[in-house]
């Protein structure tokens, strides 16, 4: 048998490629539960950005429209995205509207994994149970998919697209795939400005492998749904969107760590292997990016999955020089990761590719897989004390928008029409982010944003502290808070109180 022969493949019959999608599906939402801690994790508290993407879609549903009226460093999708569970919110409880938002996008990962199983599917068995079980493992996908972040869609818009395009390469099949694949990519940049690197990439690959023709049909589709998006609120307020969405994020400093701690959330590594040395993690990830650097190589050659390769060169190369990085970024490059390890694991040696496949699937399975990674506790948040502590009339203020909503005042702050702060922290990177010599002001020197801080936290009737760690705020800032409230420490949690007016001295009578 040739070499042809040995590396070919055939399509998995119908019934194995069901019940393999339909386990892997199975296993990402098993997983992912686990990540998020369970049922009654679902309400607590984790953390800032899902809660100020959450806290935005409440504000739309109440009137008020981001970069008008509110900051958001973000394009609107994921405002819109979230805007059914914030309306959702309004008529039940804020906890209730985030509780089902988390598990929405929990079916978000499961339905990409389904997605990845499907474009792994032409390669043949071996190929689909190996990309399907990856991102259903993968650490990287897995932890931003338990929550209401950005990633998720952006993921899910990629390979929808990616998915249409491929139909409509179908024989007979009708051109209005190419518009549909084209409009469906076009929505993951108007979620995060990332997303216009595997749009611009998945254009070329249509523009060389089929027509230049082609291409621009899906580049008028896909400007096209970005547009009904964003257009909406540009022309409310250019000046501000073109400030908050672009100029703040390219002028952001880059974040602390290493090449290799990046490498280590692209991989997976380093949420799986949470309890190893650094040494051990550093050594885990080289390897597996050498597996990953194989299996790429081995599919250019072959011209098997050279799309996935490219997609994925160019998303770590977006990981690795951005200026900012946080854990659940990687899940950027998560089905390109996978998909390009199932095009490697198709190519072996028919007689020896179900071993391959097992192989690979257990190997990185327990090195990068969230199945055997820690689950990242809530903050120890005590909702019901936090919520008898804080009174029934005023404005409440937090420094995480997050924390209203686990406490239930968030959707009672707009209706009263406080004017909530959607994003504290993001502030820093838009008032006094620059001295008079144009240098980079951290946030806990930015003296502005500092002020503006002790300003709102104490503007209201009660304010929430969540974040122990992480909101920037200098000593001073903490001074002025500590001075100017009455401060109720609640585990991690500190509720602040206005102080007790001071009563004058009665008049003393001759």
């Amino acid at each position: 048998m040739g070499a042809a022969g040995r590396t070919g493949v055939a399509a998995p019959r119908p019934a194995v490629a069901w019940a393999t999608t339909c386990a892997a599906a199975l296993l990402a939402l098993a997983v992912r539960w686990h990540l998020v801690g369970g049922a009654s994790a679902l309400r607590g508290y984790h953390g800032y950005d899902d809660g100020v993407y959450f806290a935005s879609a409440v504000a739309l549903v109440h009137g008020r429209l981001p970069y008008r009226d509110f900051l958001l460093l973000h394009p609107p999708g994921i405002t819109l995205a979230l805007a059914p569970f914030a309306a959702l919110a309004r008529w039940t409880s804020d906890s209730t509207g985030l509780a089902a938002a988390r598990l929405a996008f929990i079916l978000v990962g499961a339905v990409s994994t389904v997605l990845v199983a499907r474009l792994a599917r032409r390669w043949g068995t071996a190929a689909m149970v190996v990309g399907a079980t990856l991102y259903a493992l993968s650490a990287a996908a897995a932890r931003a998919e338990r929550l209401t972040l950005l990633e998720p869609l952006g993921t899910l818009t990629l390979l929808a697209g990616v998915s249409l395009l491929l139909r409509a390469r179908a024989p007979g099949s009708s051109r209005s795939w190419l518009w549909a694949g084209g409009a469906v990519l076009g929505l993951g940049p108007v979620v995060k400005i990332w997303n216009v690197v595997p749009v611009v990439v998945v254009v070329a690959w249509q523009a060389c492998s089929w027509s230049r023709r082609s291409a621009l049909r899906v580049t008028g589709a896909a400007l096209a749904s970005a547009a009904v998006v964003v257009l909406p609120f540009a022309v409310r307020a250019p000046d501000a969107m073109l400030r908050l969405v672009v100029l703040d994020q390219l002028g952001r400093p880059r974040t602390p760590g290493t090449l290799v701690t990046r490498l280590e959330g692209v991989t997976g590594v380093g949420t799986a292997l949470w309890h190893a040395s650094d040494v051990t993690r550093g050594v885990v990830t080289v390897a597996v990016c050498v597996v990953v650097a194989l299996a790429a190589t081995a599919a250019w050659r072959h011209d098997r999955g050279r799309l996935w390769v490219t997609l994925l060169t160019a998303q770590v190369g977006v990981i690795l020089v951005a200026p900012s990085y946080y854990a659940h970024y990687a899940a950027y490059s998560a089905a390109a990761v996978a998909l390009v390890l199932a095009a490697g694991v198709s190519l072996v040696d028919v007689r020896h590719r179900a071993w391959s496949a097992a192989l690979v699937c257990c190997a990185l399975g327990l090195v990068t897989g969230a199945a055997v990674a820690r689950t990242p506790a809530p903050v120890s948040f005590p909702v019901a004390q936090v919520r008898e502590r804080l009174p029934a009339t005023g404005c409440i203020r937090a420094d995480s928008p997050g924390a209203l909503a686990v406490v239930d005042v968030l959707s009672r702050n707009e209706a009263r029409g406080c004017d909530t702060r959607i994003d504290v922290s993001g502030q820093a990177y838009d008032v006094g982010t620059r001295d008079q010599e144009g240098r980079h002001v951290p946030r806990v020197r930015n003296h502005r944003w500092q002020h503006d801080a002790v300003a709102y936290l104490t503007s209201g009737s009660a304010a929430v502290v969540a974040r122990s760690t992480g909101n920037g705020f200098s000593d001073a800032t903490l001074r002025g808070l500590l001075t100017r409230s009455r401060v109720v420490p609640l585990g991690d949690v500190q509720v602040l109180l206005p102080r007790p007016a001071r009563r004058s001295a009665p008049p003393q009578v001759p």
